[in-house]
């Protein structure tokens, strides 16, 4: 008879407190613009989905093709910057509040 996940102790695992960035836990390139920009995708699918915002009325509203604003909401973010981000954001209405220094922290 098989043993569970949990009945089975011969295979130790590590367990280790996040930073608060799984793209810098995991070792991932430029994890802090990744970290910003899943953040900001998430908003946007936020705003979306409290609107009930179907891909074509978000992508009349914030001037992009529904093809992105599908690769936004699959969290395809290889073809975004910050900055296209934030646009897509403030054109449906949502805050962006940007800190830098050691306020940002």
């Amino acid at each position: 008879m098989k043993k569970s996940a949990a009945e089975d102790k011969s295979e130790p695992f590590e367990v280790f407190e996040g930073s608060g960035n799984a793209f810098a836990d995991f070792g991932i390139p430029d994890p802090e613009m990744r970290l910003a920009r899943a953040r900001l995708a998430g908003e946007i699918i936020r705003i979306m989905n409290e609107r009930q915002l179907t891909v074509r009325a978000a992508a009349e509203l914030t001037g992009i093709t529904p093809a992105d604003i599908s690769r936004i909401r699959n969290a395809d973010l290889s073809r975004f910057t910050i900055d296209r981000l934030m646009r897509v954001l403030t054109r449906l209405n949502g805050k962006v509040k940007v800190l830098v220094g050691d306020e940002a922290a």
